[in-house]
């Protein structure tokens, strides 16, 4: 029996200072055939990842949508408010990064959209937990040099047992998604193209 095919996650970019652009971005990855779209805003950005979460929700329709909840610096009752917004926005493409001790309600409530928790063996590995399933592995990997490499990196993923890539987003990776087989590069796509 054949395994599934390996997941493509894309690492968001961090700078969100013009936003029209970053979610041009997101929504052409996610066209292009993405499977996750992973946020995780600068520190020093004052906008709140749920806040972001939740627009990226209105604007994809297919992708898992993976972010990391703020400090927990509101009541339960507030976040949970939130998180269920989001997960009725997204049709239930949530998941939430836990990076660190999160507290009993919270660890709950993360159960009924997934969990990418950190893998034991480190190194930008993840597990991912959906609604108390199967774990899946996901892997960070730097972006692909070419497409011939890109299918070394699927095939190498695919017998380690991995179920998904997480692959920063850039130009090249976005060219790759959009056209697998063709053979010559497009080193002049920009990404805020859509």
């Amino acid at each position: 029996m054949d395994s599934p095919a390996v997941k493509v996650g894309v690492l968001l970019g961090r700078q969100l200072d013009e936003l029209g652009e970053w979610f041009a971005d997101a929504t052409a990855f996610e066209s292009a055939g993405a499977d996750l779209l992973w946020v995780d805003p600068a520190p020093e950005s004052e906008l709140d990842p749920l806040a972001v979460l939740a627009a990226l929700a209105a604007r994809t329709s297919r992708a898992l949508l993976v972010g990391a909840p703020p400090a927990f610096d509101r009541p339960f009752e507030a976040l949970a408010r939130t998180l269920a917004t989001i997960g009725r926005l997204s049709h239930g493409r949530l998941a939430l990064v836990a990076d660190r001790e999160w507290p009993e309600e919270l660890a709950n409530l993360a159960a009924d959209f997934g969990v990418f928790r950190p893998a034991p063996e480190g190194q930008g590995s993840f597990e991912h937990t959906r609604e108390r399933d199967e774990v899946e592995r996901w892997v960070q990997t730097p972006s692909p040099e070419g497409r011939a490499a890109w299918r070394v990196a699927l095939a190498t993923a695919a017998e380690r047992g991995v179920r998904g890539l997480l692959v920063p987003a850039g130009p090249r990776l976005l060219d790759i998604l959009r056209n697998p087989n063709d053979p010559e590069g497009r080193g002049d796509l920009q990404l805020a193209q859509g």
